[in-house]
């Protein structure tokens, strides 16, 4: 990278932080700010230069569609199906229903996390969002069967064939699942009518 200004490499190494934290690249408004560059199109015209040069490309007609010409190791992970945050939805985590015209898996740096077995819910609703997760954001899951009181999960509701995403608690011999949105009750059950199918280890955030 020796044919490189400073500002172009302080851009290339912001875009691959980015790619490898949130597992998409970041927008040129982003790169603007975090490289601490005065205007967008100073920020285009040096990304222009870069894919000129090889080190990237980049896609005019497509917001966040930066790719690094380097190999950043990463992993493809299921998008399995839809995940209530609101009112329970009628969708099994278990099956894949997710059937939208869109890639059924999200690529990601293997770094997220150490797991063989993650998967990707994508969310519909509200009742999250006091913890950052709005609709049509993505959580990242983790098999599981059992959580700890304040972890996020998603919950099989059997009888009534739901699933849902909510904060776990388990106190006075009931499950609470918890949403973090106040405009949200609680919902109170008995253990045995709530199945845990997942915890909660990463967001993609839709922007």
């Amino acid at each position: 990278m020796s044919n490189l200004n400073e500002k172009q490499k302080n851009i290339l190494q912001f875009i691959e932080n980015y790619y490898l934290e949130y597992g998409i690249s970041p927008s040129i408004r982003e790169i603007q700010k975090g490289c601490n560059i005065t205007s967008t199109s100073v920020v285009d015209y040096n990304l222009k230069s870069l894919q000129k040069n090889g080190y990237l490309n980049k896609r005019s007609d497509i917001s966040r569609a930066i790719k690094l010409n380097k190999n950043v190791q990463s992993v493809k992970i299921p998008i399995i199906s839809n995940i209530a945050a609101g009112e329970p939805l009628m969708v099994n985590p278990d099956y894949n229903s997710f059937n939208e015209d869109t890639d059924p898996y999200i690529e990601l740096p293997n770094n997220i996390q150490n797991e063989p077995d993650l998967y990707a819910l994508k969310v519909k609703g509200d009742s999250m969002i006091d913890a950052l997760i709005a609709n049509d954001d993505i959580v990242i899951m983790k098999p599981e069967v059992v959580a700890n009181n304040g972890e996020m999960i998603a919950a099989w509701l059997p009888n009534n064939e739901e699933t849902t995403l909510k904060r776990f608690y388990f106190t006075d011999n009931k499950v609470e699942l918890r949403p973090e949105n106040s405009n949200y009750e609680s919902l109170f059950l008995d253990p045995k009518d709530v199945i845990i199918k997942g915890k909660v280890v990463g967001v993609i955030r839709k922007v």
